[in-house]
């Protein structure tokens, strides 16, 4: 969500990494046995830099610059056509973009098989983000972004094995914690860089590329890597679409955690999609001043997720409860929806936002510990996380597609309408949460 620093869903070439990352048994053999050493500050500084250049790549157009796009092709009807960008160049780009942790595993070039993908992908990047930028109809858009949602995967391809390839087990927590704060960092940042960049459309969607470029370079030049060894063994993508299947039957608790975070994700990914228009349709805002003061939010809507994550985690632990602090997150979701559905001024819309956001943390920490207590086989957790998280990111795929939808019902611009909705949709983690029977 924009006035949360953090993206509101996984996007779609989070969920091909995350599929591909539960083939954990077929792809074991790709990443060394031993333990690697310990990494320096100049690593560490390198990774943490190149990962904020690619959450750059990801949220400045799907929190602000696509949006801002849209508006100019297709003024009249901006909200289906964001909405058909997202979800149907979501969607496209999720199947396409499969294959590429598939091929990058087996990859035996000299250069490595992370490196060549993360070259691969910076090109594309780049020829998508001008595609979009150049293009005259909404159909060029999607096709541009479907460009950027394989060059996107491709990227992930080769920053996400880091940690478990170069990093030891002793500083893979604190390393990784870089992950999130660079999309802290990132998602604050990418409306409020946006808002200054709209004199230039081209340099508005290439701006982050150039970034990530920097940082790429010194990627390839500081963090080693080697082809795959003759042995490995990928398996087939039929393969990998069938790890991610289990039984809901069997394992209905499980299932009941991942519904739940399915449906409390429309409410964030509605919110975070169309709240820019909302600030220009009901508050009169320039794109400019909606940017500076969505940012402007997003820097109290981290310290309100942040501190909620850490004390929902804490106090859910302390007291070995889940379900109340669950219901306690939903409550503080649906009330901020509720809020900026109706807000008639940026202070009430900037309430309901960090209500939001508090909520979004507190959520995130104790459901992820919740799924964990529910695991149906914890001998195998790699691939149950990854089918964990798969709920927010199918969710943040196909919200756009029923938002344009629930918009037109509405005779178009009904953003309260479509928040109120998220909210409804949201209550649905409290039903879920409540059948749970194995964790109180």
């Amino acid at each position: 969500m924009v006035t949360t620093p953090t993206p509101p869903a996984e996007p779609p070439q989070a969920a091909a990494e995350a599929v591909l990352a539960g083939h954990e048994e077929l792809i074991a053999s790709v990443a060394p046995p031993e333990n690697p050493p310990r990494v320096g500050v100049w690593t560490i500084a390198v990774y943490a830099l190149t990962m904020f250049g690619f959450q750059l790549t990801l949220l400045l157009p799907a929190l602000f610059s696509l949006a801002y796009k849209v508006q100019l092709i297709d003024p009249a009807g901006k909200d289906a056509s964001l909405g058909f960008v997202l979800g149907v160049g979501g969607l496209i780009s999720l199947l396409v973009g499969l294959p590429v942790g598939v091929l990058s595993d087996g990859t035996r070039l000299a250069w490595g098989r992370r490196r060549p993908f993360l070259a691969a992908g910076l090109v594309l990047s780049a020829l998508g983000a001008l595609i979009i930028a150049v293009a005259p109809a909404i159909t060029f858009m999607l096709a541009g972004y479907v460009v950027v949602g394989v060059a996107n995967a491709a990227i992930g391809t080769a920053i996400n094995p880091f940690l478990a390839e170069q990093v030891p087990a002793e500083q893979r927590g604190t390393v990784g914690a870089l992950g999130g704060v660079t999309a802290a960092v990132a998602g604050v940042g990418a409306t409020l860089l946006g808002s200054f960049l709209t004199g230039n459309i081209l340099v508005l969607f290439l701006t982050p590329v150039a970034v990530l470029g920097i940082a790429a370079l010194l990627y390839v030049v500081v963090i080693p890597d080697r082809p795959a060894s003759e042995d490995v063994r990928v398996g087939s993508i039929l393969e990998v679409f069938g790890n991610i299947w289990f039984n809901p039957l069997k394992h209905s608790d499980f299932a009941l955690v991942w519904l739940g975070k399915f449906c409390l994700s429309f409410g964030s990914t509605f919110f975070s999609t169309y709240q820019l228009y909302l600030l220009q349709d009901r508050l009169g805002l320039t794109p400019e001043q909606a940017g500076r003061q969505l940012a402007a939010v997003g820097g109290l809507s981290l310290l309100a997720l942040v501190g909620s994550s850490i004390a929902g985690g804490t106090l859910s632990d302390r007291f070995k409860r889940r379900k109340p602090f669950i219901f306690l997150a939903t409550g503080l979701i649906v009330a901020g929806l509720a809020v900026a559905a109706s807000a008639p001024s940026m202070l009430l819309f900037a309430v309901g936002g960090i209500l939001l956001s508090a909520g979004t943390g507190a959520f995130n920490s104790v459901d992820l510990a919740l799924a964990s207590d529910v695991m149906p086989e914890k001998d195998k957790a790699g691939k149950y996380m990854n089918i964990y998280y798969l709920s927010g990111t199918l969710a943040g795929v196909l919200a756009p597609l029923i938002a344009s939808v629930i918009l037109r019902l509405g005779g178009g611009g009904n953003y309260g309408g479509l928040f109120l909705s998220g909210a409804v949709l949201g209550l649905g983690a409290v039903v879920t949460a409540a059948k749970i029977r194995s964790v109180r």
